[in-house]
């Protein structure tokens, strides 16, 4: 498929955000890729749209939360393609929150499911069985993975360090799936002087740990995997965070989101830096 038509601004800016004792804060603004979907997630998907067959259903996956499932409803009916979402949570509906409720203004078909019958497919990388794909009308659908995981993710997620004018010293990353941080590692030098750190949303996040540190150790590139900064975890936004982030957006002009960036907010202020550090603002849903 053709790109060109998508209305997605990259390369996306850095900017100077600050200046501290030991060092420069910049930040890349993904979260200006485009107005309505969600930062970075438009890379994770250019290569599965590059690919896919517009006469065929595209299934996904996703969270009551998901960033994804936002990007993946905008960018399927840009496409004029048929959207089919299985959400975690049987409990949950459109009229959640703001993100289901986009979905649904896109004409994304959602099915809500338990969430130990969506373990299960995350346990199988998303290969439901044919009597699920049957029950959800996807018996012909293509197969997005949560979070826009797979090969295909890693074409627009290189890009974000090739876009880099200077080499930090520190990479300051939100993760959810990974997807944005394996496609960086992917992208930079074997034993690049950067070090990485990876600021995780979702508690206990092992499987996703286990995979990125093991690659970032086959490269000899030092990364530190923050995981105690999810305040409770994934889409868990406790008072005091939002009120980082009145203060933050007072401060400097934009808002950042309280899922993922305003956790990389809070590591950045709870540690200590030197020289260049580069915080990838991957945009997210602005939770109320």
């Amino acid at each position: 498929m053709d790109l060109s038509s998508f209305p997605f601004l990259t390369p996306s800016p850095t900017e100077k955000l600050l200046h501290f004792s030991s060092g420069i804060l910049w930040m890349k603004r993904d979260d200006l890729i485009h107005p309505d979907v969600s930062g970075n997630k438009w890379r994770k998907l250019k290569g599965f749209f590059r690919e896919v067959d517009p006469s065929r259903p595209v299934l996904t996956f996703g969270g009551a939360h998901s960033n994804h499932l936002r990007a993946a409803a905008f960018a399927l009916a840009h496409a004029s393609i048929k959207g089919i979402a299985v959400v975690r949570g049987e409990e949950l509906s459109p009229e959640h929150n703001t993100t289901l409720r986009y979905c649904e203004k896109m004409g994304l078909t959602m099915h809500f499911i338990p969430r130990s019958e969506y373990k299960v497919l995350r346990e199988k990388d998303w290969k439901p069985s044919a009597i699920q794909l049957e029950e959800w009308g996807a018996a012909s659908a293509q197969i997005l993975p949560e979070g826009g995981a797979g090969a295909h993710a890693l074409e627009g997620c290189r890009e974000i360090w090739s876009e880099l004018d200077d080499v930090p010293d520190h990479l300051l990353i939100a993760s959810g799936t990974g997807t944005t941080v394996f496609g960086i590692l992917a992208a930079m030098p074997q034993g690049s002087s950067t070090k990485v750190h990876v600021i995780s949303a979702v508690k206990g996040a092992h499987q996703e740990q286990a995979r990125i540190t093991q690659y970032a150790r086959q490269k000899s590139i030092d990364l530190h995997w923050e995981d105690e900064v999810h305040f409770g975890g994934f889409g868990k936004i406790p008072t005091h965070l939002k009120a980082q982030n009145t203060a933050f957006e007072k401060e400097y002009g934009f808002a950042i989101d309280s899922v993922y960036n305003a956790k990389v907010w809070a590591y950045f202020n709870r540690n200590s830096f030197k020289g260049r550090v580069l915080w990838i603002n991957t945009g997210g849903v602005f939770t109320p």
